[in-house]
């Protein structure tokens, strides 16, 4: 099965005042293309870090990612920064919205920096918003309606691009139990449905059944992975 990400040795440190602080400690792992992966670990352990490494936001101090075969890090910031515009959806814990846009507006924002007029973005703003069940909240502004509500749009507006890979940081760190369930469930839907490939970071061990490849992080290491 081919791979979407895979690293090699991948090392990190950052240096503060009072010296080296090695946060990843030589990370090998594959996603595969259909996978919903999940990276978890307590709070501290690197999930973050290697999150943004492997989509390069945060170059690695040693080692290599590659991103469908291809080096990430050999990409300038403009390249990279293009790749993940075009084949990389993220939703993150805290949605940032542009609040003077309603909720159909900013799910198609991906599509206008890519170029689309709003005329050709807006029906597939509308079909990833009834994705998710949102479409009749299309005219309202996000910031009006509930923290479940806007991750179901955040989520909206991941995949209104059709991207190859879904990243997921803590999506459901400032949710109830029952909305955290909610989003788990579309992102499941997502996966199996349109076989889209999804990396989850999260702490919280109750979401780990909807994955089908686990990625244990202890200090800086992946120290077991778990494979349907």
């Amino acid at each position: 099965m081919q791979h979407i990400i895979k690293t090699e040795n991948l090392k990190k440190s950052f240096f503060v005042k009072i010296g080296k602080i090695e946060v990843l400690k030589g990370i090998n792992l594959e996603i595969k293309k259909g996978d919903f992966g999940i990276i978890f670990g307590p709070s501290g352990c690197g999930k973050s870090t290697l999150l943004h490494t492997l989509i390069g936001l945060e170059e690695p101090t040693e080692g290599k990612v590659y991103f469908e075969g291809k080096d990430l890090y050999s990409l300038d910031e403009d390249e990279r920064a293009d790749l993940r515009e075009k084949k990389i959806g993220m939703l993150y814990q805290q949605p940032t919205w542009i609040t003077s846009l309603r909720v159909l507006e900013n799910v198609a924002f991906p599509l206008i920096l890519q170029g689309y007029s709003f005329e050709k973005a807006s029906p597939l703003a509308l079909s990833a918003l009834a994705q998710v069940g949102m479409e009749r909240w299309k005219d309202f502004f996000p910031q009006e309606l509930s923290a479940g509500q806007q991750q179901r749009i955040g989520l909206a507006r991941a995949v209104v691009s059709n991207p190859d890979l879904l990243i997921a940081d803590e999506p459901t760190g400032n949710l109830d139990e029952k909305s955290g369930e909610e989003l788990l469930k579309l992102l499941k839907w997502q996966n199996q449905v349109f076989r889209r490939t999804i990396l989850m970071v999260t702490h919280d061990l109750r979401y780990l059944s909807y994955g089908d490849v686990l990625y244990q992080m202890l200090d800086g290491k992946i120290i077991k992975v778990y494979r349907e």
